[in-house]
């Protein structure tokens, strides 16, 4: 399986089109460069990498000399913004006459906004179980690699709920782990947490 994503920036300056065997990881490995708009990226099943070349191709050419040039990894493949909807509009019909599958990289929460331990719980679930589709695994299968119940991986990806040390198994077993690096505490919430509960 091969997939296409476009990821724009927050800034709203440029957008990435790009294609991958692994979209979330490799999304995730760009997170550490760049901020993008999470609930605007979109990933295209295309089956074979051939095709996910030929959809890749056909957006970079919509696109001409629209070329916004990033400093960091993967920054030769940014378009300037404004053809964002074109794209997107391109990526719809080539999707409903080769019958693509659209899938977001995060469910937007459509409970409390302002909510962001769900956000954030709700942003790993969906990776989990986006990475074991491109894996073409089981929950069965993950549950096997990573020592863990079956009963643990529905959990992970219906609810976002497991014991830390299960949650790291499966990160490991889908060679996800790399998430856990951007597990930081900001410093409002390290001086937070030395405020005595009353």
């Amino acid at each position: 399986m091969a997939f296409v994503y476009i990821a724009p920036l927050a800034n709203c300056k440029a957008f990435k089109v790009g294609k991958a065997v692994a979209p979330s990881s490799r999304i995730s490995q760009l997170l550490c460069f760049y901020e993008f708009r999470l609930e605007k990226i979109v990933i295209v099943a295309c089956g074979t990498e051939e095709n996910a070349f030929s959809l890749e191709s056909i957006l970079h050419k919509a696109c001409g000399d629209q070329r916004v040039i990033q400093p960091f990894e993967g920054g030769t493949e940014f378009f300037a913004y404004p053809l964002f909807e074109e794209v997107m509009n391109i990526v719809g019909a080539v999707c409903r006459m080769r019958n693509y599958k659209q899938v977001p990289f995060v469910r937007a929460p459509v409970e409390n906004p302002i909510d962001e331990t769900e956000l954030i719980v709700r942003s790993f679930a969906a990776k989990v179980c986006a990475r074991r589709l491109e894996m073409n695994l089981r929950q069965v299968d993950v549950a096997r690699i990573a020592v863990v119940g079956k009963r643990t991986i529905e959990r992970i990806e219906s609810k976002g709920q497991a014991t830390f040390h299960n949650l790291v198994s499966v990160l490991r077993a889908l060679n996800l782990e790399h998430l856990l690096a951007r597990l930081d505490m900001g410093e409002s919430l390290r001086e937070r947490s030395r405020i005595p509960r009353k």
